[in-house]
């Protein structure tokens, strides 16, 4: 078993014992609970290098009990970036420009719509689903 000791760059820190075959994503997912940071927003460093999801800590030698792990958190891309790359996949940049935009015109709109009900039913279908994944 390994003791590490996990800091967040600008925050907290926590330490965790897990196995050495413990994977980078399962790694995550004890931080996670941990410090109730969200797996898709971490991005875990050992000595300023990447440590990628699919890899266990044994891939990583150097990573021995007593190990300091850096836990970066990434900011989410904005909406209308990601739908752009979407469209980019299949169209030219002025139209993936132009579609995007379209998008999030649209989208604005229809949050508008929105009532203080519809916020609270889907607030509590995302906590829900959440609680279901984080027992997993």
């Amino acid at each position: 078993m390994l003791q590490l000791v996990i800091k967040v760059l600008k925050g907290g820190e926590c330490q965790l014992e897990v196995n050495e075959e413990t994977s980078i994503l399962e790694l995550k997912k004890e931080i996670s609970k941990t410090l109730n940071i969200p797996v898709p927003r971490q991005k875990i460093l050992h000595v300023g290098r990447t440590l990628h999801d699919d890899k266990p800590l044994s891939a990583f030698p150097q990573i021995k009990s007593g190990s300091k792990l850096t836990v970066v958190m990434k900011e989410p891309e904005p909406l209308k970036d990601v739908m752009c790359k979407i469209f980019k996949k299949y169209y030219s940049d002025e139209q993936s420009e132009f579609m995007a935009k379209e998008f999030m015109a649209d989208f604005d709109k229809r949050l508008e719509q929105l009532s203080l009900d519809d916020f609270e039913r889907m607030a509590t279908y995302y906590l829900e689903r959440d609680r279901k994944l984080f027992r997993e």
